[in-house]
């Protein structure tokens, strides 16, 4: 009888050496400026999301991601902003560590306006290690690490599809991931909400605003109980075009997992 530990077997009977411990998984989290001042629930679903599937979260210091400067056309302000957050963003990819961000304005920033309106080799590297929260957790469950051992029903989701988040191509990523919640039925609603950047908020469109977000106030009122965008002010046109609230996946993927009431 062999004095071998059968931990110590395993592997090396077949002549390979055991298998190396998987790396950490750590992120830095772009909060955005809707949970630093207005949703701070978003953030701490995301984090306690993240951390139950044993991502190590940092909150690197972090200013607006310069799209509302942008979108007004004050281009030197949104560069101001913009070179803030690279020097404070790169330096946590050299620590080994992702970005990811709840909000598709943001995350879309940062990968696509950083690397082309500061064009510096750090705001390359920026845009290079981002993704959308949801990328991130989808990237986990094609790898069969995300955690599916959900505690709670959720009900069939109206889940809306924010334009910032069709023009990174990456797919319907927080619908596949509510999907693996149980007993749960996701219908995705492909239509705009008409704030475009901060337009539908002004006094003289928000009426033409509503008016071309009718579609998806229809979708909405035909869809599920549960309605679901990323975007935060998606959510709010929704919320003033149909009396729905309208959440953030994030929220309803902790509220699966038992991490919110």
């Amino acid at each position: 009888m062999s004095g071998r530990h059968p931990q110590a077997r395993r592997g090396q009977e077949a002549g390979h050496p055991p298998a190396p411990a998987a790396a950490p998984r750590r992120v830095a989290l772009f909060a955005t400026c809707t949970v630093e001042y207005n949703d701070p629930a978003i953030g701490r679903a995301a984090v306690a999301v993240l951390e139950r599937n044993g991502v190590d979260v940092s909150l690197p210091p972090q200013k607006c991601c310069g799209m509302p400067y942008l979108d007004g056309g004050a281009i030197d302000e949104c560069r101001a902003l913009m070179r803030e957050n690279v020097a404070s963003l790169a330096a946590a990819v050299r620590e080994g560590r992702e970005i990811v961000s709840p909000g598709p304005t943001c995350s879309y920033m940062l990968k696509q306006e950083y690397p082309w309106l500061d064009g510096s080799e750090d705001a390359k590297l920026v845009g290079a290690h981002t993704k959308d929260l949801f990328e991130y957790l989808a990237g986990l469950q094609a790898q069969g690490a995300l955690d599916t051992r959900f505690t709670r029903p959720v009900g069939d989701i109206t889940y809306h599809v924010p334009c910032h988040l069709r023009a990174q191509n990456i797919g319907t990523k927080s619908a596949d991931i509510l999907r693996a919640i149980p007993n749960t039925k996701v219908e995705v609603v492909e239509r705009c909400s008409a704030v475009d950047g901060t337009w539908g908020f002004k006094k003289e469109y928000y009426e033409l605003s509503l008016k071309v977000a009718k579609p998806l106030f229809d979708a909405v009122r035909a869809g599920g109980p549960v309605t679901a965008t990323d975007c935060p002010l998606a959510a709010l046109q929704i919320g003033q075009g149909t009396g729905r609230a309208a959440r953030h996946p994030i929220q309803i993927l902790a509220g699966a997992y038992g991490l919110e009431p």
